[in-house]
């Protein structure tokens, strides 16, 4: 019985040391393989964040696919690279009001299925108001590329900003409630004037003064 144990355990222990090896293999064999492929996309994400952070979207413009969808932070998508570009303008200028934003972007190993590849990574972002305040906040980003003609371009591109965890949008909640309070406290003011005067008028208008009882009586 002792032989027949270790001739079935024998073969099964040596397949769970082989098994995981050969796999580590095939991984290391698979990502040299394509390490052409994962050197063209650091490029195209270093040129993507030189876009970025030269505010020259112009740059990125020959890296998209023609028929490429990008959904920013603010949750609206684009399909159209002129209409993209005026939008992160406006929305930039809006934000910055004069300031600077720069971005480092933190890729992941890309996926590489043929000729499919999907990037991916966060991104630490510094904005830089026109009045000094300084911003720090972290984002998440998603590529997809497609290789044609032996270059790749994006077909979809996606960037996500928590809404809990973000220094803009508490600071621009303490800025409201700041002002929501200063305005409260001017019209409990004005509001308090108002019944006084009101109070001392009637206090001297003749009616009050005859309705008032005599203190001989």
């Amino acid at each position: 019985m002792h032989a027949v144990r270790q001739t079935v355990l024998g073969p099964v222990c040596l397949a769970v040391l082989i098994v995981p090896s050969l796999w580590l293999t095939s991984f290391n064999v698979s990502a040299q393989d394509h390490e052409p492929d994962h050197e063209a996309l650091r490029k195209i994400r270093a040129v993507a964040e030189e876009a970025i952070n030269t505010n020259n979207l112009e740059l990125f413009k020959p890296l998209l696919a023609d028929s490429f969808s990008i959904v920013t932070y603010t949750d609206r998508e684009f399909s159209d690279f002129d209409a993209f570009k005026k939008q992160w303008q406006k929305t930039r200028d809006e934000l910055l009001d004069g300031g600077t934003y720069t971005t480092d972007m933190q890729p992941e190993l890309s996926q590489i299925i043929g000729d499919i590849a999907i990037a991916r990574g966060n991104s630490h972002n510094v904005l830089i108001n026109g009045s000094g305040e300084h911003f720090e906040f972290p984002s998440r980003w998603t590529a997809v590329l497609h290789k044609s003609d032996g270059q790749w371009k994006v077909v979809r591109a996606h960037s996500s900003l928590s809404p809990f965890d973000n220094p803009m949008l508490r600071s621009g909640v303490k800025s409201i409630l700041v002002k929501v309070g200063a305005a409260t406290l001017a019209v409990g003011i004005a509001l308090g004037w108002l019944l006084n005067g009101c109070v001392r008028r009637f206090r001297r208008s003749p009616r009050s003064a005859e309705t008032t009882p005599s203190s001989n009586a």
